[in-house]
């Protein structure tokens, strides 16, 4: 049977359950419903047809979501764009998807209204309007005032009535029919095409996932919807699951806390850094942490200091919640395996969910598999697997066949134990050669991170071609010296790695500069070091 991500949860259409929080304020699935029927007609009325490219440009707000399975439910086709992405990048995007209309949140638009105009592209405003009290909305259009003043208010969605419109409802699921953008398995910028089959696929295990039942809970949806991770599992697994969205426009910990004592959040899903920084919270570490069930961390890899930590924070506070890794790609849509409460296995990634198959090979040659504990490349065969890169030819798509099976290339370097837990190392092509050695920054960063007083670490490659080297950044604790911190990782780190791995400047910081979903900006880093 066909299901879009509109047939998903439309089948939840007279449950009572609670769909999104946002806010202050609850919407229950009729009331969600609803609202998406209203705006697919109110779309379809604007030109928007099956197939028709929309580039949906906008955070984690309710009618952002909503307009989501408004296009599902025509048929359009959706490029979902990062709520931050550069003018040159949006205009070079809206170029190679050939979008024709692209719904935009209104606070973001004021920077790009000049590409857009050039490109004649049809502009349609999102907004918190309905989401939210009056006086609350008043307080919004005045802290963004510069932000809104160049916008056209005959555009707001909102503003439209409710035209009189008919369309066959698609219920097309293999077409790729979502964009979404990915740095690619070779480290370059892509363009995604995946099929809502896909997506499917992987949010109908969300129950073995977690080790219980998804419908009646509620999961954070702070990472955004142009993440795939953001996408598949905090937005469109509680959905199609008769479960809530707890939709934040920012990551905010304060109102994180706030949701998981109001039991608004039982399930977080983020990466190492959001982890980090809520466990600090006041508020926190206390008794309201019995309201969660699964903590799931990707996209860095978590210490083992922060995995035990915040375990020992659960127990203590008697939750059953626990620090779970798990790994996937853009090109797998999110998570294809997983550790879970009841399958786990220390500092690995875990098991691949059902139908998925994980082989570990030689990079030099994919028909020799790694044996047990033996690291090599790492190639996935999973029913979510995307259908390939935009305007890219065959033979440069990241797949491989490997008797009789479709398997996608990831870049990463990793190994399976002997009891099929998978290990992940790093990039493939985040090698780099000294001396003729491969060296690996993460294994830098793991030894660094390693000591005390060490919050987090960076480990950027210099590509001098008469003196190539590595630079070490380190975010400290605020309570740690930087001279005597520098030379307890200086002495540690000459005890622990080989001549070659060993960095030549060591750098102490407060804070390690960030991109806008909290990964470390090494560019940043690395532009730091050349200047």
């Amino acid at each position: 049977m066909s299901e879009t991500l509109y047939l998903t949860v439309d089948k939840y259409r007279s449950c009572q359950n609670n769909a999104i929080h946002f806010r202050n304020e609850t919407i229950k699935y009729p009331t969600f419903l609803n609202r998406v029927d209203e705006m697919a007609d109110k779309l379809y009325s604007l030109g928007i047809k099956k197939e028709t490219v929309v580039s949906l440009l906008a955070p984690n707000a309710p009618e952002c979501i909503i307009a989501l399975y408004a296009l599902s439910k025509i048929g359009a086709t959706i490029s979902i764009v990062h709520p931050l992405i550069p003018k040159d990048d949006l205009k070079e995007l809206l170029r190679e998807t050939k979008a024709e209309h692209i719904l935009l949140f209104d606070v973001l638009a004021d920077k790009y209204l000049d590409i857009l105009k050039e490109r004649k592209i049809s502009i349609h405003y999102l907004s918190i309007h309905d989401d939210v009290s009056s006086l609350t909305y008043l307080g919004f259009k005045f802290l963004y005032r510069k932000a809104l003043k160049n916008i056209d208010p005959t555009l707001y969605i909102y503003k439209m009535k409710r035209p009189k419109v008919f369309f066959e409802i698609d219920d097309d699921d293999t077409r790729g029919s979502i964009y979404l953008q990915s740095g690619g398995t070779t480290g370059k910028s892509k363009t995604v095409i995946v099929s809502q089959k896909a997506i499917n696929f992987i949010t109908k295990q969300s129950e073995k996932m977690l080790c219980h039942c998804p419908y009646g809970l509620s999961i954070i949806g702070v990472l955004p919807i142009f993440h795939g991770y953001g996408l598949v599992m905090s937005v469109h697994a509680p959905l199609s699951n008769g479960a809530a969205t707890c939709l934040l426009l920012n990551f905010d910990t304060k109102e994180i806390v706030k949701k998981i004592k109001e039991n608004k959040i039982n399930i977080l899903l983020g990466i190492p850094y959001m982890i980090n920084k809520l466990m600090k919270e006041k508020g926190f570490d206390s008794d309201i942490l019995q309201n969660l069930i699964s903590t799931f961390v990707g996209a860095d890899k978590p210490d083992a200091n922060l995995t035990a930590d915040f375990d020992a924070m659960m127990i203590k506070h008697h939750s059953i919640n626990r620090l779970l890794q798990g790994y996937g790609l853009t090109e797998t849509l999110s998570v294809n395996v997983v550790n879970t409460l009841k399958n786990n296995k220390p500092n690995s990634v875990g098991k691949p969910i059902d139908d998925v198959i994980v082989r570990v090979v030689d990079p030099e040659d994919f028909k020799v598999e790694r044996k047990a504990n033996e690291k090599g490349l790492i190639l996935i065969s999973s029913p979510s697997l995307c259908l390939g890169y935009m305007n890219t030819k065959e033979d440069k798509q990241p797949f491989y066949y490997l008797d009789g099976q479709k398997y996608l290339v990831t870049g990463d370097i990793g190994y399976l134990d002997e009891d099929g837990y998978l290990f992940f190392v790093n990039r493939n092509n985040d090698v780099h050669k000294i001396a003729g050695y491969n060296i690996f920054p993460s294994e830098i960063e793991k030894k660094a991170e390693a000591c005390k007083g060490v919050i987090t670490s960076a480990a950027i490659f210099i590509s001098d071609k008469d003196h190539p080297y590595f630079a070490l950044f380190i975010e400290k604790d605020i309570n740690q010296k930087d001279d005597v911190l520098k030379e307890r990782i200086e002495k540690h780190l000459d005890e622990v790695l080989f001549r070659y791995a060993k960095p030549e400047k060591i750098i102490i910081k407060a804070k390690l500069p960030r991109t806008n979903i909290g990964k470390i900006d090494r560019q940043k880093l690395a532009d730091e070091i050349r200047r």
